[in-house]
């Protein structure tokens, strides 16, 4: 079909008498016949349709030979038949349609130039069936394209959506990364509060020490200042029951009188000549080393101890003294 349609883009060469005159001797052979048999019993109508087709199959044969042709299909206009020529020819096909088939077979075996024609319309027959196969096996092939093509399509349809699905994924796997970034720093820091936390917690736990140790010390110091107090106090005692004999001695009368010999034991100093101002600086020594001592006690520091162990020096120097 496509050669018929390239054909009919090149029927106005073909009309051309110029171009009929330029054409294989085949054509002026049928066409002289024509004019010689002009008055047989043959279909005149057919036999000129024929002797139309003869070299449309030529020129089909010649370009099919030729590497350079190239398909193209075109619409040609075919100038409208007249009513005459209607009329003319509408009895002719009629007769040529009565005309027996007997008789037509003689014609046709009177006519030799009629089996070249038959046989160029069988190679036309021919060519258009390959022209055909041609055109079917194209088809498959582009069929087999386009479906290839629609499998391409659909891979890269496939391609692009596990693209997007990995895509996603590492986004996803960016992001919990990032999670987990956030919460090792998180854990570190913690770590370091935990740290300083232990480290404050030690040296807590080393300043209760210290102070359950100065606490200690201060309970044995209380210890030792109430022993040492205890003993004081005896000595008072001691001090102001000689200090009552004295005074008992000074107001009786004359020792000469009474043969008493005086109740003193011998580590003690005498005190004769002791005058009523050493008295009383000794009672202020005594009263500040109590008020030391009871100082002492509730206060519970070195300075309070220093003072009470002072004050307690500055008594003894009195009572000791010789």
């Amino acid at each position: 079909m496509q050669h018929l349609l390239d054909l009919q883009e090149n029927r106005t060469h073909f009309a051309d008498p110029k171009w009929e005159s330029n054409s294989s001797p085949t054509h002026h052979h049928l066409t002289q016949t024509s004019n010689a048999n002009a008055n047989a019993n043959l279909d005149r109508v057919l036999f000129q349709d024929l002797v139309e087709i003869v070299p449309l199959v030529q020129s089909l044969i010649d370009r099919k030979a030729s590497s350079s042709f190239t398909r193209r299909g075109s619409v040609t206009y075919t100038k409208t038949p007249s009513r005459d020529s209607l009329s003319k020819k509408v009895p002719n096909r009629n007769g040529a349609q009565s005309m027996p088939a007997r008789k037509k077979r003689e014609s046709a075996s009177n006519n030799p130039d009629a089996d070249s024609v038959l046989s160029f319309s069988s190679k036309a027959s021919a060519a258009e069936k390959d022209d055909d196969e041609e055109l079917d096996a194209l088809r498959v092939q582009l069929e087999d394209l386009q479906r290839k093509l629609l499998e391409k399509d659909e891979l890269l349809k496939s391609s692009e959506i596990s693209k997007n699905e990995v895509s996603a994924v590492q986004a996803k796997l960016e992001e919990l990364k990032r999670q987990a970034a956030q919460k090792d720093s998180v854990i570190k820091a913690s770590q370091l509060q935990l740290s300083d936390a232990k480290i404050k917690l030690a040296d807590k736990q080393a300043a209760l020490e210290k102070l359950q140790w100065e606490a200690m010390t201060s309970n044995k110091s209380a210890d030792k200042l109430q022993g040492e107090l205890d003993s004081l106090r005896g000595d008072i005692s001691t001090i102001m029951i000689l200090f009552e004999g004295l005074v008992k001695t000074d107001s009786t009368p004359s020792a000469e009188d009474y043969d008493i010999s005086p109740c003193t034991v011998d580590h003690l100093p005498y005190i004769d000549d002791w005058d009523e101002s050493q008295m009383q600086r000794m009672e202020a020594a005594r009263k500040a080393y109590e008020a030391a001592v009871v100082a002492a006690k509730e206060r519970q520091d070195e300075e309070s101890i220093a003072a009470a162990a002072n004050a307690r020096l500055h008594l003894q120097s009195f009572v000791l003294k010789t």
